[in-house]
């Protein structure tokens, strides 16, 4: 098998793995608060769906290490997959990794042990990948909320917004109340937490030209301090979305953002906010009536 056939296998491991997690996340919301059997519209087939996906990853995975002519590793997986793979309610066996986090498919768990040695399916690459994914969305924030017609007076009439997009993609994707980042006194809630890229998200609205920049950036760098101790989140985005482009440039908030010596782990989102639209401006205005 040539270098670009066993490229292609690879890539269908990678997609098949992150569209089988996006589908059964959706598929355990759905029975966890659906209120009638009916509110799938086909009943039953998100199931199947997953069954079938399950099988299709598991040869291609064959394939794969046959490719690649590990023979150990090809012996092992077989043996210990063989059996089950036929097995419908194995495949479709949950369980938690974590008491505060969603339930995960076992199989697919054991899937990726068989796939660590391998650079291409290293986890870290894949994170870094789709962490530049993640900020490009970020950097679209004026772009979402023009687009949801959303009208803004605080961060949670941004993040909220933001939020339900990148649970288009990341389907772990949540709000608040789901990190454990708790000091002596006080406990600390990012604004939104991606648990499959271990991030959390934290938003600032800076929106008159009286605001001062370094006091948000200062209250950024508590966070920093606090966001601690909690091993499901290891990098963290600094969202700041200014309204008045008049207040700092980039460049200057960079350089504040520097010299306050933010941990490594730590980056910095600008955004630009458009003018309240005219849209929006009647619909305060009437609200207000």
């Amino acid at each position: 098998m040539d270098k670009d056939e066993i490229k292609y296998i690879s890539e269908q491991i990678k997609k098949t793995i992150s569209s089988i997690e996006h589908n059964h996340f959706q598929w355990i919301m759905r029975h966890e608060y659906a209120t009638r059997p009916e509110e799938e519209e086909y009943p039953g087939w998100t199931e199947s769906w997953l069954i079938t996906r399950t099988k299709d990853l598991f040869y291609l995975i064959l394939a794969y290490l046959e490719a690649k002519s590990m023979t150990h590793l090809l012996t092992s997986f077989k043996e210990k997959f063989s059996i089950i793979i036929d097995n419908d309610k194995e495949l479709l066996k949950a369980e938690l990794t974590h008491p505060e986090g969603e339930p995960e498919l076992v199989v697919i768990t054991e899937f990726r042990q068989f796939l660590d040695p391998f650079k291409f399916f290293d986890y870290r690459q894949t994170r870094e990948d789709e962490t530049k994914k993640l900020t490009s969305i970020l950097k679209n924030t004026d772009f979402i909320l023009k687009n949801c017609n959303a009208e803004v007076n605080n961060e949670a009439d941004i993040y909220k917004q933001v939020k339900w997009v990148l649970g288009l993609y990341y389907p772990t994707c949540r709000q608040r109340n789901k990190a454990s980042f708790i000091q002596e006194f006080k406990s600390y809630h990012p604004d939104i937490l991606i648990p499959e890229l271990k991030t959390a998200i934290e938003y600032k609205y800076i929106k008159n030209i009286s605001d001062n920049i370094d006091e948000f950036i200062d209250q950024i760098r508590v966070d920093a301090a606090n966001y601690t101790d909690d091993y499901r989140y290891e990098s963290f985005v600094a969202v700041m979305y200014i309204q008045n482009t008049s207040i700092a440039t980039p460049e200057s908030i960079e350089e504040t953002w520097k010299a306050k010596k933010f941990p490594n782990n730590w980056e910095l989102v600008i955004v630009n906010g458009s003018p309240t639209s005219t849209k929006n401006k009647r619909k305060a205005a009437t609200n207000k009536g």
